[in-house]
């Protein structure tokens, strides 16, 4: 989605990381960089986090088999790390994936939306993964609730979210206008209070119950999912 993009497969490996480094420090606070990469560019991602403490949040946009896409966003806040602020920035950047989707659409775009569907999804459903499968671990251990509380219910409205986007990127595939609108009600339906239940209960009650150590560790943890 984003405008900034730098193809990584077009510099000399031996000048490659330079490249990159040099592009992520000219981003102004808020500025996106997308990164196309041709392998899993985990190790980069892991030198960022070192090079540039607290500088950039990040999140992949197509991971494989062939291209990893990653945008990479330069922090407004140069303080400690937040759950808060790493996981509601990424419903941000989904809900505008999910906005141009819409707008394709209505234009009758159905190809470049499905390709942006594709997207979203899988943004979305890492998104879901990295919180049920380090999240939700971390507010579970500090709390002692597992089977019940806010966790237990968000992991019934994540299956809800999942069948609700699977049948929409399946109206793009078919065309549907009637479908993609009904999907996408059906979405908004559990998403918008669930994602306002995160915001405002999980996110925050999480890094409240964490010192600034740990909860850089966990938000690391959570960027590199």
């Amino acid at each position: 989605m984003t405008q900034n993009v730098l193809d990584a497969r077009e510099i000399p490996h031996e000048s490659r990381l330079e490249t990159i480094f040099a592009k992520l420090k000219a981003l102004t606070p808020g500025q996106d960089l997308e990164l196309v990469a041709p392998h899993q560019p985990d190790q980069l991602l892991r030198k960022v986090l070192a090079e540039f403490p607290r500088r950039f949040d990040f999140s992949p946009v197509l991971k494989g088999p062939v291209t990893w896409r990653y945008v990479f966003r330069a922090r407004t806040d140069a303080g400690p790390r937040t759950v808060s602020d790493y996981l509601a920035w990424d419903h941000d950047r989904l809900d505008a994936i999910m906005e141009h989707c819409t707008k394709l659409v209505g234009e009758n775009r159905f190809e470049e939306a499905r390709a942006h569907m594709g997207e979203f999804k899988e943004g979305l459903f890492r998104h879901i993964e990295i919180e049920e499968q380090i999240l939700f671990k971390a507010f579970e251990d500090k709390t002692g609730m597992r089977d019940v509380g806010p966790t237990a219910v968000m992991r019934m409205e994540h299956k809800d979210i999942k069948e609700a986007v699977n049948d929409i990127v399946k109206a793009c595939e078919d065309k549907r206008l009637d479908e993609f609108e009904r999907g996408k009600a059906t979405l908004l339906g559990v998403l918008v209070e669930h994602n306002m239940k995160e915001e405002q209960i999980l996110y925050p009650g999480t890094d409240r119950m964490l010192d600034d150590g740990a909860r850089e560790k966990l938000v690391e943890t959570l960027l590199l999912g």
